[in-house]
């Protein structure tokens, strides 16, 4: 009986979980769905703004981020097994994610180094301007 209570226990739990992963990833689609129509229905007329395709402007900084995070779970993997006394086959786990790590903060260096920077005066672009000389108003929520 003990262990049909802790299975059911165990699959209601595990079917929360889902319910609540696809709650919200239903709520994210929504909301992309609702910014691609607004940004649609301002490109057919005429006017392109890219303050609606996706909320704030990328820094470029996540490569480095996810490359810190990478070098630090392998040193601590390392040190730990060194501590251990655990060489070879389990030294292989500690060193993947390390390099790894390494390998993505020299591609933030090399990339940071080698890109242009981009220049925008945060204005939207406007492809069709009226020929009457009116011009066409853009509300600004921020």
């Amino acid at each position: 009986m003990y262990v049909f209570f802790s299975f059911l226990t165990a699959l209601v739990s595990i079917a929360g979980g889902v319910l609540m992963i696809m709650l919200i990833m239903k709520g994210i689609n929504r909301s992309q769905e609702i910014r691609q129509q607004t940004y649609m229905k301002t490109l057919e007329k005429g006017i392109y703004d890219y303050r609606l395709i996706g909320g704030k402007k990328s820094t470029g900084t996540a490569v480095l981020g996810w490359g810190i995070v990478f070098t630090a779970i392998g040193a601590a993997l390392f040190f730990s097994f060194m501590a251990l006394g655990i060489t070879a086959e389990a030294m292989a786990g500690s060193l993947v994610p390390m390099f790894m790590g390494i390998g993505l903060i020299i591609y933030y260096v090399v990339r940071s180094k080698t890109a242009t920077e981009e220049k925008q005066n945060g204005e939207p672009v406007v492809f069709n301007q009226p020929s009457d000389g009116t011009k066409i108003a853009i509300k600004n929520d921020e």
